[in-house]
């Protein structure tokens, strides 16, 4: 065995073990083909240093991702992960839609262009015009409305662009606020970030073998969220302070610790599996917001506020272990439960995107 099919052997080791018993000579084979030349000196060389293109490497990416985040013909537990990672993919996603257009809402409300309510405090001043940074960042934002209506209705990839026209504004305006030091360091814009960006990877679960979204539950939950999270914490923060200290990653537990206890309340044993993917969900959501609240507590060293802020902060990611623990075991549990059947093979024995 030379070098580059040692290499990416190792590469095929990200594919199901089942799948590889099945297909990996075949896979190999012809990948070997593929990277043959007609000069015996360049098949040497590559043979001892060549690497699978960037174009492989992604194509097994992809058909690992379709493997283990299955579909409807999926083995149980493939199909229960994927799932999982669908639906925390559209909570997620549907968060930040409900968030963004509240703050359509928002802006037109401090730009005075409500009447019909009252008129904001005057610590509440919009943005000043002209600023380039602070209006890419704030269409970059609104950009979640539609990449969320875009995954619903089943087109992945508008959604992951739209998402990445989200995601890219911020970051590079972090990026020069740090640089320039207008803003001191903090890792809270960094981590949510970081999670965006793996809220976008994690959209390639919604592959062509995945179960098409329920479209018209997942649209009534954008109007709905709107009318559960952001109207009520408006009128709260619009006549008086008492909302303040709870920022987004707060938000963020107050949230997923929420929904958890509503889901552990209503869970049937009865019902475990088919219950099962919202479980893992709701399971991956509290590991994102744990971590997403642990990595920022260091940010409140510099606030005038620390000792609350860092007290707030630790009841928050106190009450999302709480609920959460919990869940994971009962989750983990169900998953076992589910027997381990092989998955009926692709037609193609070559890795497909």
């Amino acid at each position: 065995m030379n070098r580059l099919e040692e290499r990416y052997r190792h590469l095929l080791r990200l594919l199901p073990a089942d799948y590889r018993r099945q297909w990996e000579e075949d896979m190999v084979a012809a990948f070997l083909e593929s990277m043959d030349t007609d000069d015996a000196d360049t098949n040497a060389y590559v043979a001892d240093h060549g690497r699978p293109r960037l174009s492989e490497v992604a194509s097994v990416l992809a058909l690992a991702a379709r493997l283990r985040l299955g579909g409807t013909n999926a083995p149980p537990r493939a199909y229960a992960w994927g799932q999982a990672v669908r639906l925390a993919t559209l909570m997620a996603t549907l968060t930040h839609a409900v968030m963004a257009t509240a703050g359509v809402v928002i802006t037109a409300w401090l730009s005075g262009n409500i009447a019909s309510l009252p008129a904001p405090p005057p610590e509440w001043t919009p943005v000043a015009p002209g600023n380039l940074w602070r209006t890419a960042w704030d269409l970059a934002d609104y950009a979640w409305l539609p990449a969320y209506v875009a995954l619903v209705l089943g087109h992945r990839r508008v959604a992951q662009a739209l998402a990445l026209l989200a995601i890219l504004p911020p970051a590079v305006t972090h990026a020069v606020q740090h640089a320039s030091g207008e803003t001191p360091p903090a890792a809270s814009p960094w981590v949510t970030l970081l999670l965006d960006a793996v809220l976008v990877l994690a959209m390639a679960a919604f592959h062509h073998d995945a179960e098409p979204v329920p479209r018209r539950r997942w649209l009534y939950a954008l109007p709905a969220g709107i009318l559960l999270v952001p109207v009520p914490l408006f009128a709260v923060q619009a006549n008086g302070q008492a909302l303040r200290l709870l920022d987004w990653p707060g938000l963020s537990c107050a949230l997923v610790s929420a929904a958890i206890a509503v889901h552990l309340a209503s869970r049937r044993p009865d019902r475990a599996a088919r219950t099962l993917p919202w479980s893992l969900a709701l399971t991956l959501l509290a590991a994102a917001t744990l971590a997403l609240r642990t990595a920022t507590l260091p940010d409140y060293s510099h606030q005038a506020q620390q000792t609350p802020l860092l007290t707030i902060a630790v009841v928050e990611a106190a009450a999302v272990l709480a609920v959460g623990a919990p869940l994971a075991v009962l989750a983990i549990r169900a998953l076992r439960r589910l027997p381990a059947v092989p998955a009926e093979p692709p037609s193609s024995t070559t890795p497909t995107g």
